[in-house]
């Protein structure tokens, strides 16, 4: 039970790294490239962290499954983890996301009269 947990937490926090890497990638295709505010540029530059976080987790989840079943630890420290990660991560990324869409929304309305 407690390595199908692993697993599970592994699963979420795999695709939910997958989504914000999506939402970055999305913000740099923005048509105000050049003009990105400096928060977007950050987050962008460390769409590669998006990749890193589950492949750590991922490592760590295969050390789990060959240890002996009397010596695991409990999946609730990982949950812990990977959640507190996953919301340090997602908060500066919906940011960063969200300050190019009003540069566009902007751009849309036009100058003010």
């Amino acid at each position: 039970m407690n390595k199908l947990a692993h697993t599970l937490i592994l699963v979420v926090f795999g695709i939910a790294c997958f989504f914000l890497w999506s939402i970055l990638w999305l913000a740099s295709r923005s048509t105000f490239r050049e003009a990105l505010p400096p928060l977007t540029i950050l987050c962008v530059g460390l769409r590669p962290v998006m990749i890193l976080l589950p492949v750590l987790a991922t490592a760590y989840c295969i050390w789990i499954w060959f240890r002996r079943a009397d010596q695991l630890p409990s999946w609730v420290v990982f949950f812990a983890v990977t959640m507190s990660v996953l919301v340090l991560v997602t908060l500066p990324t919906l940011f960063a996301a969200y300050l190019p869409l009003i540069k566009e929304l902007n751009h849309l309305i036009g100058p003010n009269k």
